[in-house]
């Protein structure tokens, strides 16, 4: 792999932060109108504050100093020994011991060495404390230099839901090891026979005359559930305490010492990444918050969280399909010139770029809802306020709505973008792009599971489609967000987006009026149409904040108009086939009263 800073010599990436994104609100959202760590480390000279900063230039300073950082060691150590912990990968000893390759440890401990791998836990746990817009850059640089890996450190800073929700004494005892790289965490959620339908749970968890609890049962899919060599990981664990439902369900913090690792899956990618089968047997857990907010407040933090860093992900293998298939199309030459002359190899070339780039903005996007809304809630939350309470701040509301939406649109769209720049990535490269040679091909493999984890595309693609739907009424989150988009572009809008947004007024009404059974079918049209409008939109912002800001390099405009110009072709085709889907609905019913009689 290319040996580089991922993140300052990525010409597109270092401009997207340095000019694209609005520190001005991001910062005073994340860190508060009054900084107020930064206060209290002058106050109580509690080092875990020391890095807090006082303005928007000193967070500025902090969080580019960080992604400096990042991008070097990933870029030049990490990405470097990809290839080797892919051959090497995990191995399941049969008496419940996974064996990691040396080099794994070895990178984690370098990596836990330098500071940085805490970036989402919160400074009170020890952590960065960095807000999500940064969380997004890090799984960018991250997912580029490998996947496996980006996998662990991601999971980790699932620590900051113990930040968030846990006791003072449960921060201490959890995240606090978590942010010192004393322990990983992880998510045992999926079971053998329950995937995305998390409400049907059945391990369970029964609460001892002494008022601890001990889990029984078994999960399925459980990234870094081994821990990862002599470093345990927690587990936030979904198990039933209550009646049957979503309401019957808890979250536990469960040590991988004290479980049973059954068994590995052999995968197709991310062969460095321990995927495990977990057994618990009387295996003593932990409650963090109440019983029966398992399902309806901790695992939507943890999914979403991880959500914006499959999103992050997307663009990571983009970036790294980019510069990868960039250096061999000026190295391979044919017909006596190098192949990135040739007029096809070109487009292929500038579809990666553009595609990536507009991953990266919606990314970006996604988190800087996450940055306007979250931040707030929990410091109204430590205050004492109700979640009825914290809604009646329309502001919060509004955001948190867009966050939720966004989060799941975009981890739908990204992951499923990045697994298609991987696929241009091996076409570039021909037949030497489908051998092991290169890295294109461990990029495609390991883009892959981007589409599965963390909900499938196709449970996205359902949540999604209801928010669009609701978002969209007449004074609704989505519309109200996108009037305030036109209003920053509207100038200079191109044609391109004036008839995608006519698209998606014509498209509303009339997926609303498809019969239930058979609008499911055509859910995808609209997630899709939707989602192709927003990167547009995002696009066209970024030009004209370039243009502010003293002027765009002369590859983003034309990017950015021929993204549009792919983008009005596929809107239309999603406007075509929802505004013709009742010409399947006698097949439709056909099939379904079969399938009842």
């Amino acid at each position: 792999m290319i040996a580089e800073n991922y993140f300052s010599d990525d010409a597109d990436l270092k401009l997207i932060f340095d000019r694209l994104v609005d520190w001005s609100a991001v910062v005073p959202a994340y860190e508060g109108a009054e900084f107020f760590e930064h206060k209290q480390y002058a106050e109580s000279g509690d080092e875990r504050f020391a890095l807090a900063p006082g303005s928007v230039e000193e967070a500025l300073e902090l969080y580019s100093s960080t992604l400096e950082a990042l991008g070097e060691f990933w870029g030049k150590e990490v990405s470097q020994h990809s290839n080797e912990l892919d051959k090497a990968g995990v191995s399941y000893g049969g008496d419940g011991k996974v064996n990691f390759d040396p080099q794994a440890i070895r990178l984690y401990e370098t990596f836990r060495d330098t500071g940085l791998m805490p970036y989402a836990i919160p400074r009170e746990a020890g952590g960065l404390g960095l807000p999500a817009s940064m969380w997004a850059f890090y799984s960018m640089v991250m997912s580029r230099g490998d996947v496996s890996f980006c996998m662990t450190v991601n999971l980790l800073n699932l620590a900051q839901i113990v930040g968030r929700y846990g006791t003072p004494e449960q921060i201490e005892r959890f995240a606090a090891p978590a942010a010192a790289g004393e322990t990983l965490f992880a998510m045992a959620l999926t079971e053998p026979d329950y995937g995305s339908d998390l409400s049907n749970v059945r391990t369970t968890a029964t609460k001892q005359e002494d008022g601890s609890y001990v889990l029984n049962g078994t999960k399925r899919f459980i990234t870094q559930g081994c821990g990862l060599g002599p470093y345990p990981s927690i587990m936030l664990t979904l198990a039933r305490t209550g009646q049957p439902g979503a309401r019957g369900l808890s979250t536990f913090l469960v040590n991988s010492k004290d479980v049973n690792v059954a068994g590995l899956e052999k995968k197709m990618g991310i062969h460095a990444s321990p995927t495990c089968e977990i057994v618990f047997e009387n295996t003593p857990g932990e409650l963090i918050g109440t019983e029966g907010q398992g399902l309806t407040k901790f695992t939507i933090g943890m999914t979403n969280f991880m959500r914006l860093g499959c999103a992050a992900g997307g663009a990571g293998a983009g970036a790294g399909s980019l510069q990868e298939s960039l250096k061999y199309a000026r190295e391979r030459e044919q017909f006596g010139k190098q192949i990135q002359e040739i007029p096809i190899v070109g487009e292929m070339l500038d579809t990666l770029r553009r595609e990536t780039n507009a991953m990266r903005l919606f990314a970006l996007e996604t988190a800087y809802a996450v940055d306007k809304s979250q931040p707030e809630q929990i410091r109204l939350e430590k205050s004492g306020k109700t979640d009825r309470e914290i809604r009646k701040n329309e502001d919060i509301r509004a955001w948190l709505s867009l966050s939720a939406l966004f989060t799941s649109l975009s981890k739908y769209y990204c992951s499923e973008k990045g697994v298609e720049c991987a696929s241009i990535a091996v076409q570039i490269h021909g037949g030497a792009g489908y051998t092991e040679d290169y890295d294109v091909s461990r990029f495609f493999r390991d883009s892959r599971i981007n589409t599965i984890y963390e909900g499938t595309s196709q449970l996205h693609i359902g949540i999604a489609s209801g928010a669009i739907v609701a978002g969209m009424a007449a004074d609704g989150f989505l519309r109200r967000y996108f009037e305030s988009v036109w209003q920053e572009i509207d100038a200079q809008a191109p044609d391109f987006l004036r008839d995608m947004k006519a698209m998606l007024d014509e498209a509303l009404p009339l997926y609303r009026d498809i019969p239930g059974g058979l609008r499911e079918r055509y859910a995808q049209a609209l997630v899709d149409l939707t989602a192709r409008y927003m990167c547009s939109l995002l696009y066209e912002r970024a030009l004209v904040r370039l243009e502010q800001s003293g002027g765009a390099p002369d590859h983003w405009e034309s990017d950015a108009r021929a993204f549009q110009l792919d983008s009005a072709a596929q809107v239309g085709a999603c406007l075509y086939r929802i505004r013709h889907a009742t010409a399947a609905r006698p097949a439709f019913e056909k099939k379904a009263a079969a399938a009842a009689g």
